[in-house]
């Protein structure tokens, strides 16, 4: 067996490379890592088993900048915006070897269309797993409070889109004052996703202190919008108890978070906008049912002025007529008055005849007149028999005189 030193059979490696792939092949892979340079874009390509589960072959790869360079002014996009950490590429690469730096794959042209497309399937699979799950609508059932003045507000602190946001809330010209809490996180790139769902995570803990969520981002490419089409950030987002409104997209474009978010807004400022509008109709609504109410209280009070004025007309008539009854029934009662006396007179001077006639019969004259006798003895009117043997003189009364009488005393039987 021979022995090779290894420059030996690294140079051999090298001339087998060269002489079996003398002219650039293309390549598909998943981008792992990105490093930019001074222009020059260093790549760490992988290919992942079909489970997913394991880095089935692995590669480096350079796009010099003069190829960027290129490559940007044709195709009118940046290559920051495409090579994303888990986007799938596909590469023309011219495959080199060398003895110290071992295998390398310099990228001549990327196929911006196969990234693309596979970015839109990916997005499309996404909205059909949150539709199948019943969560693409579920932040919009959500009920935004009326006055949503207490704001969780997702944004990185160094974003102009933060800054345009605050700067319009603050400057509303209705004076209108919003209570806002900063939750920072990276809104574009690898890190966007996660730090985003972990800012989620701790305001829906907190979600008593908040009325809405707003998640905004400043200008930047079309492209920078496929951070918020990631699945595990629109899921988390739509698993929210807070409505989301949304301030990242642009004019034209929409991404998913957009559609999961209760509200969607173009721009920052277009968010900051929108609630302060649903504040000033709020106060509008207001002002028009006191405006209501007031007219309503005004039309209340002269219909009942005027049921007054018409019950006090009513009353001095009813006054009137009952006053004129009462004085008619006077006027009988005065006409009447000294018939009824007379009349009430005549009866009981009749009565009071009658019942002297009656005295008389009953009194001891008419008894006497009657031609009934009494025996008295002084004032003492003998009433019976037993008196009689008290006494031995009593005074007869009759009609025409008196008479004494001597009374005979019984003899007591033995």
């Amino acid at each position: 067996m021979s022995t090779y030193r290894l420059f030996e059979l690294n140079t051999f490696i090298r001339r087998f490379v060269a002489l079996n792939l003398p002219e650039p092949v293309w390549v598909k892979a998943e981008v792992a890592e990105v490093d930019e340079r001074r222009g020059h874009y260093y790549l760490a390509l992988m290919e992942k088993t079909e489970d997913g589960q394991e880095i089935a072959a692995q590669a480096k790869a350079v796009i010099w900048a003069r190829t960027a360079n290129k490559w940007q002014r044709t195709n009118k996009l940046l290559l920051k915006d495409l090579l994303q950490a888990g986007r799938e590429v596909h590469l023309q690469v011219q495959v080199s070897f060398h003895e110290r730096f071992g295998l390398q794959l310099q990228v001549q042209d990327l196929d911006a269309n196969y990234t693309l497309g596979v970015m839109a399937q990916q997005r499309q699979r996404t909205i059909d797993e949150l539709t199948a799950a019943g969560l693409l609508q579920a932040n919009k059932m959500l009920r935004l409070a009326m006055v949503p003045q207490r704001l969780a507000v997702i944004s990185s602190p160094a974003a102009a889109g933060w800054q345009d946001f605050m700067a319009q809330l603050r400057d509303n010209p209705y004076g209108y004052e919003f209570e806002v809490q900063l939750f920072p996180a990276a809104v574009q790139g690898t890190q966007a996703s996660p730090e985003i769902r972990r800012q989620l995570r701790t305001i829906e803990r907190r979600r008593d202190s908040f009325d809405a969520v707003v998640i905004i981002r400043g200008g930047g490419a079309r492209m920078d919008l496929a951070d918020f089409d990631e699945k595990e950030l629109c899921f988390a987002a739509a698993q929210m108890t807070l409505p989301i409104i949304s301030g990242i997209g642009h004019e034209t474009d929409q991404s998913i978070m957009d559609m999961v978010a209760h509200t969607a807004l173009k721009t920052p400022t277009a968010a900051a906008n929108f609630l302060i509008d649903r504040l000033h109709y709020l106060d509008q609504q207001l002002a028009g049912a006191r405006q209501t109410i007031a007219q309503q209280t005004n039309q209340l009070v002269q219909r009942k002025a005027f049921e007054l004025a018409h019950l006090g007309e009513q009353l001095k008539f009813q006054q009137k007529q009952l006053l004129q009854k009462e004085a008619w029934k006077l006027e009988q009662y005065t006409q009447q008055l000294p018939v009824m006396v007379r009349r009430r007179l005549h009866e009981a001077t009749a009565q009071l005849e009658q019942l002297q006639q009656f005295h008389q019969l009953l009194s001891v004259e008419g008894q006497l007149k009657r031609g009934f006798a009494l025996l008295s003895v002084g004032d003492e009117i003998i009433r019976a028999g037993s008196q009689l043997a008290q006494h031995e003189e009593v005074t007869l009364h009759l009609k025409d005189g008196t008479t004494t009488l001597h009374t005979t005393p019984q003899t007591k039987k033995k």
